[in-house]
């Protein structure tokens, strides 16, 4: 058992900690992208059932700007690279869903990593604890022997 070993284990110790760090950062994104597009459904759901055409835009900052509704069943929804389309709302609550579904499953990849990565770290800090204390035995050998 030599200082370069333990060593060598804290260094994958520490290495199996930021892992879990930038997963649990991962989850979080996954958590609120799929919250994000429950609010849009449920939003689609309330326009399509107003009553008023009116309704207020949100800008940003608590900032909103009124405006009237032309035609409650068509919507433009981004299509990636930029690129928009205009769909019913039937169309746009599928193309939402697919997306959670999409997150989900990445959601899903992340927590078995996760789990894989805490089995791991509690395999070796029982192995870095017995290390260190070896060493520190060794060591007050040397001492009481010099």
């Amino acid at each position: 058992m030599s200082q370069k070993e333990l060593q060598e284990k804290m260094i994958q110790y520490q290495a199996l900690e930021e892992t879990f760090k930038e997963l649990n950062e991962r989850r979080d994104i996954f958590t609120s992208k799929m919250m994000e597009i429950e609010q849009t459904k449920e939003a689609i759901d309330e326009v399509i059932k107003a009553k008023e055409d009116e309704v207020y835009i949100p800008l940003g900052s608590s900032v909103f700007l009124p405006g009237k509704l032309n035609k409650k069943e068509k919507m433009i929804v981004g299509i990636g690279a930029d690129a928009i389309m205009e769909k019913n709302v039937d169309e746009v609550k599928e193309i939402l869903d697919q997306r959670k579904k999409m997150i989900e499953d990445g959601l899903e990849d992340v927590q078995n990593h996760m789990k894989d990565v805490v089995g791991k770290i509690r395999k070796i800090e029982p192995e870095i604890q017995k290390m260190y204390s070896q060493l520190q035995k060794s060591a007050e050998t040397e001492v009481q022997a010099g």
